[in-house]
This record gives C-alpha cells, sequence and structure tokens, in this order.
C-alpha cells in the first residue's frame, strides 16, 4: 500500500514529459497528449452567439467541459496541477485564428482576487495566458485587476451570477486602438467574461476576443 502511494506521488510531481500530460502512460503525439487523450476530447459544437450584439466582441469556446478534460482542469486548479499548462495552453494557440491573432496587442487573462489568489497560490488562467504568450510574441496585459471579493458562482443562478459579478473588474490604462485576446478556462453563463469585457470597453478597448478551454452546455 506504501509504494503504491509512493508510485502515485512520483507520477505526479516526477513523471516523465515525453509521456501524455493526461494518462501519463502513452508517448506524446502533439499538444503534449497522446493520440488516445486527443481523440476523446470533444470539440465545442454549438452555435455562439454574440449573446450583447457586440461589434467589437468575439466569443469562441473549443471543447465540452466533461470526461477526461474535465478531471484535468479541476487538477489544474484546485490540486496544484501547474504542469497541465502546457497542454491546456497548446491546445488553446493551435486553435487560435493566427491571421486573427497578429493583429491582438496583448493577451489578458480573467483575473482572481487578492483572497482566492492567497488561498490557490497561482492564478490557473494567467499561467495559460503566459503560455501563450509565449507561443504568439505577444505581451501579458497586468491591469484587468478583480478588486471584489466574490462569492463561488458554482451554485448561483444566471441572475445571481450577474449580481455577483458586477463591478467586480477595474482597468486602469487607456485602452484605446487597443485590440486584447481574453483568456479564460470554462465558460458557464458568459457572466465573468462579460464583466471583464465591459470593463475593458469601458476603458475604450477596440475590440476584445474571448477564448475559453471548455464550455458548459
Amino acid at each position: 500500500m506504501i509504494s503504491d502511494m509512493l508510485k502515485k506521488i512520483f507520477d505526479l510531481f516526477f513523471y516523465n514529459e515525453n509521456y501524455c500530460f493526461f494518462c501519463k502512460e502513452e508517448k506524446i503525439y502533439k499538444n503534449f497528449l497522446c493520440k488516445n487523450c486527443i481523440d476523446r476530447l470533444i470539440k465545442y459544437d454549438v452555435e455562439i452567439y454574440n449573446d450583447y450584439d457586440e461589434k467589437n466582441l468575439k466569443k469562441e469556446i473549443i471543447y465540452y467541459y466533461k470526461s477526461d478534460i474535465k478531471n484535468k482542469i479541476r487538477e489544474f486548479k484546485f490540486k496544484d496541477g501547474i504542469y497541465l499548462k502546457k497542454p491546456f495552453a497548446s491546445l488553446i494557440y493551435d486553435f487560435l485564428d493566427k491571421k486573427l491573432l497578429e493583429k491582438i496587442d496583448y493577451i489578458a487573462y480573467v483575473p482572481s482576487s487578492k483572497k482566492k489568489l492567497i488561498l490557490r497560490g497561482y492564478n490557473h488562467c494567467k499561467l495559460l495566458a503566459i503560455e501563450i504568450s509565449k507561443y504568439s510574441n505577444k505581451p501579458i496585459f497586468e491591469n484587468l485587476k478583480k478588486i471584489k471579493n466574490t462569492k463561488s458562482q458554482h451554485f448561483l443562478s444566471l441572475e445571481e451570477r450577474r449580481i455577483n459579478l458586477k463591478n467586480a473588474f477595474e482597468v486602469d490604462v487607456d485602452l484605446t486602438k487597443k485590440k486584447i485576446l481574453l483568456i479564460d478556462d470554462i465558460h458557464t453563463s458568459g457572466s465573468t467574461v462579460y464583466e471583464c469585457y465591459k470593463e475593458l470597453k469601458r476603458k475604450n478597448c477596440e475590440f476584445v476576443w474571448i477564448v475559453c478551454l471548455c464550455g458548459v452546455m
């Protein structure tokens, strides 16, 4: 039993990076994942409407939040699975329209409150943004801040989510003529990214491209 526990600890922290970052059993095919794990990812195929009829907003979701990727996002967010930034960022970057990416000035991320940063120790969305910045040579935008400690969104209704996040974010620089790619991990109601978008727009941002790794039906 002790040997099994030690093996799990070894596999978690000292795995061979030539092997899939999800299953840790098969050799990497691409995006730090084996072919079997990639094939199990389910592309998000629900039509994404421009919910708010905004001409300077584009929103995209890559995969369904289910199965392997759901479990791995939970590990990434809540169990110190920082190593998972590599496959997640690689999957996002491969998805991005490179012509549109060329026009982007900054890569932003959904910020965490100071309280959550203290509890978790890191902002997982920032880790994704940093990796994508390395791929794209686009600078990170650090001026989108969360200034309000909000309730957890998990058990709130759509209206409660909207109220919970109202005025939760702040930008302290002018963004006239700037175009921003905003990275988030999970799209549920869209309340979080929309509140971020509203604040970016309030500071004169010309265009916001929201890309979420996963979406909930």
